[in-house]
């Protein structure tokens, strides 16, 4: 059973997370299409579509992401940034310091990032980030969807077999129960906050705190791009406009945008 979770309560109650619009689903397809579309009919900036589970769940590149009812965060936010269209794709490498932050700053756990947006605790998966861009007739900048899948306290019995060595919960990891609606308020402000200094700043303004929770650096990954090259080297952490830069055995260092990436070598990522 989840914890008593007061914001929770207060978001089915007004619709509301503070001053930000929330609107609660039990169960859709995906919240970042429906974001999509309450973004085409006008919806706030920084609105949030947030569902106790999704049977069409998106990852990147395609894959599902599994949404167990009522034990995760599975939202979407509105953003209307104030960036070049060529700075959006950053957007995702942004919010996954503020859920560092936001976890951080509600459970003392220290999660970490596996670039380009997976998010890590005890060397694996609890969260992961999809973002889409749309330009829509009436705006003078495009709309950006963020979607955001965390697994809060999700039990291991609800992780299908090919995923118990690779998934865990921040509930798996602490050995207590987390309130999800503090910790969405939390990530929500840190949302806010990181796209805000990314706009001004650039990745660079954020880059060196970014580097604080990178959970690859200095390890051996092997990247597969969209084409099917593979790459092994050492990854040198993302560069000041978010390309991560692997350096492989002959001393090439590739900037990479794109792909599959994992862990060469084993053992966990800090914690």
């Amino acid at each position: 059973m989840n914890p008593v979770d007061p914001l929770w309560q207060e978001m089915k109650a007004t619709g509301r997370l503070g001053t930000l619009p929330v609107t609660m689903l039990n169960e859709t397809t995906s919240t970042n299409t429906l974001a999509l579309e309450a973004a085409r009919r006008g919806a706030e900036t920084n609105s949030i579509i947030l569902a106790e589970t999704q049977s069409m769940g998106r990852g990147r590149l395609g894959r599902k992401w599994l949404s167990p009812p009522g034990t995760g965060l599975y939202f979407s936010m509105i953003l209307r940034p104030e960036l070049d269209p060529a700075d959006l794709a950053k957007i995702t490498l942004a919010a996954g310091l503020a859920v560092c932050r936001g976890v951080s700053t509600v459970t003392g756990l220290k999660p970490v990032i596996k670039w380009p947006n997976d998010l890590l605790i005890g060397g694996k998966k609890f969260a992961g980030i999809l973002t889409e861009t749309e330009a829509m007739a009436g705006e003078n900048k495009p709309v950006v969807i963020l979607g955001i899948g965390m697994n809060i306290n999700t039990k291991p019995t609800q992780f299908p077999n090919d995923l118990q060595e690779k998934a865990t919960s921040l509930s798996i990891f602490s050995g207590r129960e987390i309130c999800r609606g503090s910790l969405l308020k939390e990530v929500a402000e840190e949302i806010i906050q990181v796209v805000s200094r990314l706009e001004k700043e650039g990745f660079s303004g954020i880059l060196a705190e970014w580097n604080l929770h990178d959970g690859t650096r200095n390890r051996e990954l092997v990247w597969v791009s969209r084409n099917g090259t593979t790459v092994r080297g050492v990854s040198l952490g993302p560069d000041q406009d978010g390309l991560l830069r692997v350096r492989d055995q002959q001393g090439t260092v590739y900037e990479i945008l794109s792909g599959d990436i994992e862990l060469a070598s084993p053992g966990g990522l800090p914690e």
